[in-house]
């Protein structure tokens, strides 16, 4: 017999849509892809600027703390979590790779192709 824990139900969403629904425009379209790239320039800053990789947490809240121009009304940079999460797993995974692949002498790793995991569809 299992135990009922609160808030660990399981959770249904329906989703309509409407034929007659706005589509988004180009411009829209055009102006999340660069927020996108942008805030991924901004993650792999933080990342390389840093002598070891800052948490997943430090970099959110850092960039909470920055003015970025072109967030969605209404959500922030709390709609961008899933964004800010997979760039930032993809310059862990790289990091770790050139970490792997580029020791030193001294046993310290050389990540040299950070920039690298950023290679964005526009």
């Amino acid at each position: 017999m299992r135990a009922w824990i609160p808030g660990l139900d399981n959770m249904t969403c329906i989703l309509v849509c409407f034929p007659g629904a706005p589509r988004p425009s180009e411009e829209a379209i055009r102006r999340e892809l660069a927020l996108d790239a942008a805030l991924g320039c901004r993650i792999a800053e933080l990342c390389a600027s840093a002598q070891k990789p800052p948490s997943l947490n430090t970099v959110f809240r850092t960039l909470a703390s920055e003015d970025i121009p072109d967030l969605p009304p209404g959500g922030g940079l709390d709609c961008k979590a899933t964004v800010i999460a997979e760039v930032y797993s993809q310059i862990c995974q790289v990091s770790e790779e050139c970490g792997e692949k580029g020791q030193d002498g001294a046993g310290k790793s050389n990540p040299t192709h950070l920039g690298s995991a950023l290679d964005m569809e526009a």
